[in-house]
This record gives C-alpha cells, sequence and structure tokens, in this order.
C-alpha cells in the first residue's frame, strides 16, 4: 500500500486550515491583550503555523500507524478504499474499507475493542446510500443486505462511495440498486 509523503494536499489543507482557524482567533487574542494588533497577529500567525505544522505532521503519523494490512481480496482488482469506521452496537470500530468488482470488506485495525473483519459479497447488497452521522455530519455510510441485515460505516467521500458500489454492482450483471 502506498503511503502518502509530507507534502500531500491533504497535508498541506490540513496545515492551512488548522494554522487559519486557530492563528487568526489567536492573533485577535494576543492584540487585545498586547493592544498591538501588528505584535497581535503576527504572534497568532506564527503559533497557527507551528500549531498546523503539527497538527499535519500527527495525522500523517496517525494515518501510517492506523494501515491495515491488505486482506486476501481473491485477484479481484480494488476499485475503491480507504480508511473507515463500521458500527458494531456503539462502537465506532476503526478500520479500512476496501471494494472490489466482487465485494464490500471492511478489516478493523489493532487498536478497538472488537477487532473483526466484514465481508460483503457485491451481489448479497440490496440497497447502498450516503447518510449523515449523528443526524449532521456527511459521512455516513449504510449497506443494506438481501437478508434485510444492515451494516454502517463513517467514511471519508460517502456520496463517491455510493457511486462506485452502485457502478460495480451495475458492472458485474447485478440489478440495479437504489
Amino acid at each position: 500500500m502506498e503511503s502518502k509523503r509530507s507534502t500531500s494536499p491533504s497535508f498541506i489543507k490540513t496545515w492551512i486550515g488548522c494554522a487559519v482557524f486557530f492563528g487568526l482567533p489567536m492573533g485577535a487574542l494576543y492584540s487585545w491583550l498586547n493592544h498591538n494588533w501588528v505584535i497581535g497577529m503576527g504572534g497568532g500567525l506564527i503559533a497557527g503555523a507551528l500549531f498546523g505544522g503539527f497538527m499535519s505532521w500527527f495525522m500523517a503519523h496517525q494515518t501510517k500507524r492506523f494501515l491495515v494490512d491488505r486482506p486476501e481480496l481473491d485477484g479481484a482488482p480494488v476499485l475503491c478504499e480507504g480508511p473507515a469506521n463500521h458500527f458494531k452496537g456503539a462502537e465506532g470500530v476503526g478500520g479500512y474499507l476496501w471494494l472490489t468488482t466482487e465485494q464490500l470488506l471492511f478489516q478493523s485495525h489493532r487498536f478497538n475493542v472488537q477487532n473483526h473483519e466484514c465481508r460483503m459479497p457485491l451481489a448479497e447488497i440490496s440497497e447502498v446510500e450516503a447518510t449523515k452521522t449523528l443526524g449532521i455530519i456527511p459521512n455516513g455510510l449504510l449497506v443494506r443486505h438481501v437478508s434485510g441485515a444492515q451494516e454502517r460505516f463513517v467514511v471519508h467521500k460517502n456520496r463517491d462511495w455510493v457511486a462506485r458500489i452502485l457502478a460495480a454492482r451495475t458492472a458485474g450483471g447485478g440489478p440495479n440498486l437504489t
């Protein structure tokens, strides 16, 4: 599995985002405390840049730490993959999700209470939809089995996952999903 270099767009986006959302309020606070907006905003920008750099490094470090080895996929090409949480009861089990031409596969990483693997052949998926976690965060993925059981995931770009699962299901000759 390829690892992203520290200069990836995600690293830079995190750095800038943290620097702005931390640095501007800190600059305003420093300006108010020092009664000098030049010194305050300068200190805020420096603090924001340092905080953003640290957070970007930390996220890159954690991403590498929580990766899982790719499981046996029976030679099927991988269409989509990424970190995910799979809800088992009240616990959001962290791990990795793969979509192949044959199945949707989740494998937890070792830092969980409930370590497990969940394999869902595409032929057994009756419905897939993008949902909102906690009713407000648009990162949920709901997958329904033909048996009526359902699996809930948290993924990055949930609408892309839905489109790719639908495309893989249609390409495999199965019925169209809703």
